[in-house]
C-alpha cells in the first residue's frame, strides 16, 4: 500500500530534468532585478517629473504616489508599471527572445510546453503572469503593486493576505519541484510547461 507521499510524488511528471538549479535560480535572480527595473521605472519617471527629487525617489510605491498625485493617477501609474513587468515576462519571451528571459537566455534555458512548442502568449500569461505574479507572487514585485491596487481600489487592506497566501503557495511548489526529477514548479503546471537546456532544442 502507497503511503500518501508516494501517491503525491507519483501524480508529478517524473520526466527527468539536466536543468541545474542553481543555473535556474540565477535566471530567477537575473529575471528578478530586471522585471522589477521595468516596473519601477513608469513609477520613477512619475516621481522624478513632479518632485524633481532622486533623492527621495526611494520612497516611490503606490501610496505615496496616491498622496502625491490622488487615487485616480496613482492606479494608471501602477497600471503602467503593471504593464512593463508583463512586457518583461511575457512579451519578450513571446516575441523577442522566443521562449525565453534575457535571465533564462543568459543561463542557456527556455521555455517549453510540454509537447516540445514554444509557449503562446495565453500560456505565457498563466505561467508569467497568474502564476509567477500572483499564486508564487512573493518572489516577484509586482505581487506588491497588484494587492497594494486592489487595496487602494478596495478600500480593504488584502496586501498581507496576498503575501502570506503566495508564501503558503510558493512552498507548495517548491516542494512540488523538489519531489520530482522533472524540477517543474506550479506555475508550470499551470501552463503545460517546462524549462530546458537551449542545446536539446537545437538537436
Amino acid at each position: 500500500m502507497r503511503t500518501p507521499i508516494r501517491r503525491f510524488c507519483a501524480i508529478l511528471d517524473q520526466h527527468t530534468t539536466n536543468v541545474e538549479d542553481g543555473r535556474r535560480f540565477a535566471a530567477y535572480l537575473i529575471d528578478w532585478f530586471l522585471s522589477a527595473l521595468c516596473m519601477m521605472l513608469p513609477m520613477c519617471l512619475s516621481w522624478l517629473y513632479v518632485t524633481k527629487e532622486v533623492e527621495t525617489m526611494h520612497y516611490v510605491n503606490v501610496w505615496t504616489l496616491q498622496t502625491l498625485l490622488g487615487t485616480k493617477s496613482a492606479l494608471l501609474i501602477a497600471l503602467a508599471a503593471l504593464a512593463c513587468a508583463l512586457f518583461y515576462e511575457v512579451i519578450v519571451p513571446w516575441k523577442i527572445y522566443p521562449g525565453q528571459t534575457i535571465g533564462k537566455r543568459v543561463m542557456g534555458y527556455r521555455m517549453e510546453t510540454k509537447d516540445g512548442h514554444t509557449p503562446g502568449l495565453m500560456a505565457l500569461l498563466l505561467r508569467q503572469g497568474l502564476g509567477l505574479f500572483v499564486l508564487e507572487g512573493c518572489l516577484f514585485n509586482a505581487s506588491a503593486l497588484i494587492s497594494n491596487a486592489i487595496s487602494m481600489v478596495s478600500g480593504l487592506n488584502v496586501t498581507g493576505i496576498f503575501l502570506w497566501a503566495s508564501i503558503v503557495l510558493t512552498i507548495i511548489s517548491l516542494i512540488i519541484a523538489l519531489s520530482s526529477p522533472s524540477r517543474r514548479m506550479l506555475h508550470d503546471y499551470l501552463a503545460k510547461t517546462h524549462v530546458v537546456r537551449t542545446e536539446e532544442t537545437t538537436k
